[in-house]
């Protein structure tokens, strides 16, 4: 069984924007809770191990809280006030026995004045693998960024690291606590193209491979080091040179200052197509025209950022493959798009903010009305005098969020009006059209969902994935606010105005598939919140397999 595409899409938009979940300002809270559990290595008690916690979302005035270990490896945190917490052993050379999607730690969510215990860990050594990368002539390259990725793709735990690890001035390269399992070396990620002060031509493997399905694997025993992992970086094949212009769609005049957007799209292990942006730092120039350099051979599509205050937009990305020589001759097409001009406002005089907060930006995301599955998004900052603006929109039915990094301090947004009148399903917009009057109502909220996630008629396997959205009743915004569901099956969603909100818990495992199941499992129900205190919810997720096909 295939699957869906729409229910994958949904869940990592689920997973990726957990950010959104909220929580009421932290000076209304009393820090009674406690968290407290115990830390072994290979099942003996362990002392002395720094255990670290901190908000899910922290920002600068977040608490990092911190305790140690008795000598039967027993901590206890205290004045822990209620949220959503990742908490973990400060053990670079160790990792988690059985870390499941998150071999660094774990979430945690505490509720008002709870005592919670028993979030142990259990420790094991971490492998080595160690290396050196070196040019075509042998000389050692330094400060080259060394990456591992999991070969095996739908069984393999999450990266223990996503930066990876520089060489030295002698070109060597060693990186420790590593989960054992089986790794891809590479160095010259794409991802981080020009953050050095060269950049290798093409991302190369061990052993001295451009395509990542040649390869080889490197299997890592628990505690293990597995040396001479080197990395011969050749002159050649060489990159080749991408250029183009940006012009207006309908004069086909020159568009300046827009910075250019690579995306590379690859065939993973699995059959599916796997995409990477690629951080190119190129404007086009006064006449529209862009230049890009060292790009490897591979199949691409290129899209455009522009600039704030700005309404252009792309027609459609452009797709192109690199296959043994320069690409010429791109032309990506722009229009001018709809623009929204409006102002932040605040509720409740006590609790509104002094100035609007420099950080608040404001989210707009369209849906088009007649594909109800294509939607897109823009956002842009709010500006010091509480108005915002926001340009390139595509046509359709337009709703709104207002976020401050992830975090909104207890706010939500309440209403949305245009020109005085309230806009309870969004605003329709037009292709070209200017809007303005538009005023996004924020109300200071202390409602919340405290919720459990139960099963019946199975478990999870390890490499599951789950987290919980909610949605107002008649809410329109294509992105639901999502929170984590931590290691007891436990969630907070915070800062809920008043009202009635479905909550939805999706569950996803690679095995499910495998197996010719649903690969995404849901359950749902309707809570009501009201404007303070806290709603108990309780989800069962039915794991049943479904009858053989």
């Amino acid at each position: 069984m295939k699957v869906s595409s729409h229910a994958l899409i949904l869940l990592a938009l689920l997973l990726s924007v957990a950010c959104l979940s909220q929580r009421a300002n932290s000076q209304t809270k009393t820090a009674d809770g406690s968290v407290s559990g115990k830390v072994t290595i290979k099942g003996k008690p362990a002392a002395g191990i720094v255990i670290g916690m901190r908000q899910s979302r922290p920002d600068q005035s977040s608490t990092t809280y911190k305790a140690k270990t008795d000598q039967e490896g027993v901590y206890r945190i205290t004045k822990v006030a209620s949220g959503s917490y990742f908490i973990w052993p400060v053990t670079p050379a160790f990792v988690l026995a059985d870390a499941g999607n998150n071999p660094q730690g774990q979430s945690v969510i505490v509720n008002e004045n709870e005592n919670v215990d028993g979030i142990n860990f259990d420790l094991v050594p971490g492998g080595v693998i160690t290396g050196k990368v070196l040019d075509s002539e042998g000389h050692p390259l330094i400060e080259e960024r060394v990456m591992l990725m999991p070969a095996d793709e739908s069984n393999q735990r999450r990266m223990f690291s996503n930066n990876g690890i520089m060489t030295d001035d002698r070109g060597v390269y060693r990186i420790f606590g590593v989960p054992a399992g089986r790794y891809k070396v590479s160095v010259g990620d794409p991802r981080f193209r020009g953050m050095n002060r060269r950049q290798i031509a093409a991302q190369t493997f061990y052993p001295d491979v451009t395509e990542v399905a040649k390869a080889g694997v490197v299997n890592l025993e628990e505690g293990s080091e597995v040396s001479k992992i080197d990395i011969t970086v050749g002159e050649g094949p060489q990159g080749y040179s991408v250029t183009g212009r940006i012009v207006d769609g309908d004069s086909a005049a020159p568009v300046a200052k827009v910075f250019i957007q690579l995306t590379r799209m690859e065939t993973a292990e699995s059959g599916g197509t796997r995409s990477f942006s690629e951080s190119t730092g190129v404007q086009s120039d006064a006449q529209g025209q862009f230049r890009l350099t060292n790009i490897r051979a591979g199949k691409y599509n290129l899209n455009i950022y522009p600039p704030d205050d700005s309404d252009v937009r792309a027609e459609a990305p452009v797709e192109f493959d690199v296959i043994d020589q320069d690409v010429s001759g791109l032309v990506v097409k722009t229009s001018k798009g709809a623009t929204v001009t409006g102002a932040i406002a605040f509720e409740g005089g006590k609790n509104a903010p002094a100035q609007t907060p420099s950080q608040w930006f404001v989210m707009v995301y369209t849906r088009n009305e007649g594909n109800p599955n294509f939607s897109s998004s823009r956002n842009a900052h709010v500006k010091p005098d509480g108005t915002f603006f926001v340009g390139g929109l595509n046509a359709g039915i337009a709703n709104f969020n207002v976020e401050l990094d992830g975090n909104n301090k207890g706010y939500t947004l309440a209403r949305i009006e245009r020109d005085g009148v309230v806009q309870a399903n969004g605003i329709q917009v037009q292709n070209g059209e200017h809007i303005s009057g538009v005023r996004l109502v924020m109300t200071f909220s202390s409602g919340s969902i405290r919720g459990v996630v139960r099963f019946e008629n199975g478990t999870l396997p390890p490499t599951a994935r789950m987290g919980v959205q909610i949605m107002k009743a008649g809410d329109q915004t294509p992105v639901p606010r999502s929170t984590e569901v931590d290691a007891r099956g436990h969630f907070l969603i915070e800062a809920l105005p008043a009202g009635s909100y479905e909550v939805r818990v999706i569950a996803y495992a690679p095995e499910w598939q495998q197996q010719r199941r649903r690969p995404v499992i849901s359950a749902k129900q309707i809570v009501i919140v009201n404007e303070s205190g806290a709603t108990d919810v309780t989800l069962t997720l039915d794991l049943t397999p479904p009858p053989n096909q």
